[in-house]
């Protein structure tokens, strides 16, 4: 893969880009709002899918650990559904009151010279609303998320007894699999790209030009983390002070990145220009 010299900066520092994912990095665990995620996918799952009411804490654990999201993992196991009912049901009664704007973080970001670039498992709606409640909507080149990722997918299941459209054939049974400590039978494969798979990671860089030998990642996720430094990524766990295996440095706070990493701004400083080599065609223009 070839990549563009995005900044003028190049020679001056080792990064062109910043990679961010949304949520959890770009705002606290602390706010509630993944707890409230977690309690409307489990809704989903007994409402929608039928699923078991006293099995569905450890089908949605179990899946978010192998397959990244809930969601891809439902999939995998055999549930077919329309992936906009999902997120509407998981984001669209999310508290995103609990969200404030955060002129701090805003002001940090201006003043980094480098591509800045979202990378969500989330769907557009949803990066869009929390962007615009933080006031961080234009302090992005663009947002990386599930339909980025996933353009092609069939979204079209139609099921005349149900309320969305969901079919369901018998599924996979995930708790019995790791039950079974012998087990050694391969997990079903999901359709759904997504964080924190390498292809996931290696498709975003694609999509957007980038080159992880000169990018900084930041997320949440031990997980992710580690999968993009095997991808080649600068990486930054962010919600710990305490570094893991596969990060580079780690942050309790995202608003310790300047006191953390002061080289990012030294080598903005050195340089009196700072240029685009243009916009990404990504999910950008979503009404919040």
């Amino acid at each position: 893969m070839e990549y563009e010299n995005q900044y003028l900066n190049s020679q001056t520092s080792k990064y062109d880009c910043l990679l961010f994912d949304l949520d959890d990095t770009l705002y606290p665990l602390s706010s509630g709002i993944a707890a409230e995620c977690r309690k409307n996918i489990e809704d989903f799952m007994i409402q929608m899918l039928g699923i078991e009411e006293d099995k569905v804490s450890e089908i949605c654990t179990l899946l978010y650990k192998a397959y990244g999201t809930t969601m891809a993992g439902l999939r995998a196991i055999g549930y077919e559904f329309d992936y906009d009912d999902f997120h509407s049901f998981a984001h669209g009664r999310l508290p995103y009151e609990k969200l404030k704007t955060d002129p701090v973080l805003r002001g940090l970001l201006l003043n980094l010279p480098y591509r800045k670039i979202v990378f969500t498992n989330g769907d557009r709606i949803h990066a869009a609303k929390v962007l615009s409640r933080l006031g961080l909507e234009d302090c992005f080149e663009g947002i990386i998320c599930f339909e980025t990722l996933n353009p092609n997918q069939n979204n079209d299941f139609k099921c005349a007894d149900s309320r969305l459209n969901i079919a369901i054939t018998k599924p996979y049974d995930i708790i019995k699999h790791f039950s079974q400590a012998k087990d050694a039978s391969e997990l079903p494969k999901t359709p759904i790209v997504c964080k924190p798979s390498e292809a996931s990671i290696e498709e975003a860089l694609k999509i957007a030009n980038i080159n992880p030998q000169r990018t900084m990642f930041f997320d949440d996720s031990v997980r992710n983390i580690q999968s993009g430094k095997r991808v080649g990524l600068h990486t930054v766990l962010v919600g710990t002070s305490q570094r893991v295996q596969g990060a580079d440095y780690a942050l309790e706070s995202i608003h310790n990145i300047r006191e953390a990493l002061p080289e990012l701004w030294e080598a903005g400083e050195k340089s009196e220009k700072v240029t685009y080599s243009g916009k990404l065609a990504l999910e950008t223009s979503v009404e919040a």
